[in-house]
């Protein structure tokens, strides 16, 4: 079968190493289809919590034959994951879900040397409370698809990690490289700031907190004193 990903998911299996991956709500499991045929994995477990995305899900894998190297497993989360299981993968869910996965079966995470997280709200949220669990952020990558912008992230673990306020809200990575896609990004939010106060009648209290979103996302994006 030939497996057609986006770009989402090329970048997700990008940061994937050579290691036992479990994907959690693997849905039509493309992502561990392309991780297998790539070499990446010899085996990996793709989990779904319901029976409909499940029943598409081991359709898939027999379909592309490596059903007896890409476990389908009917489970919630990381309840069940095995101990074999080096890497896992969330993708496709908001933030505090992910965190809540995550938090919920801890002890599950004894073996797991890698996460790799394209969570699509709550981004700061997400890499502190990830960092607290004994997690540094290795690499980041923004994407746009769709004119949608996604963060992935890759945390590896890790005793101790230090972060400021800017590193949870802007990536410590994305931030420091500063690419087109994250200035584009940001920039695309203060030109909606000027747009709302410009054509908005706004109270003062909303305006104030505004004009001090914009300022931040200029300083980040050195605005101050370059242009780009």
């Amino acid at each position: 079968m030939d497996i057609k990903l986006s770009k989402r998911l090329e970048t997700i299996a990008s940061l994937v190493p050579k290691s036992v991956v479990a994907d959690i709500g693997s849905d039509h499991g493309k992502l561990m289809i392309e991780l297998f045929n790539s070499g990446k994995i010899t085996k990996g477990y793709a989990v779904e919590n319901k029976k409909g995305p499940y029943t598409r899900l081991v359709k898939a894998l027999e379909e592309e034959g490596i059903i007896d190297n890409v476990i389908p497993m009917l489970s919630d989360g990381i309840t069940e994951l095995l101990k074999c299981v080096n890497t896992v993968v969330i993708a496709g869910m908001g933030g505090k879900a992910i965190v809540n996965i995550l938090k919920k079966d801890l002890s599950k995470l004894e073996n797991v040397d890698t996460l790799v997280i394209d969570a699509h709200s709550c981004l700061p949220y997400l890499r502190e409370e990830v960092s607290k669990i004994g997690y540094q952020i290795a690499e980041e990558r923004i994407i746009k698809e769709d004119d949608i912008f996604y963060e992935i992230i890759k945390f590896t673990k890790s005793d101790i990690a230090f972060y400021s306020d800017d590193d949870y809200e802007f990536g410590p990575i994305l931030r420091k490289e500063k690419s087109a896609l994250f200035k584009e990004k940001y920039q695309s939010r203060i030109d909606e700031i000027d747009n709302l106060i410009n054509t908005k009648k706004l109270p003062y209290n909303r305006v104030s907190i505004l004009m001090a979103e914009k300022n931040k996302l200029e300083t980040i994006l050195w605005l101050k004193w370059e242009k780009f």
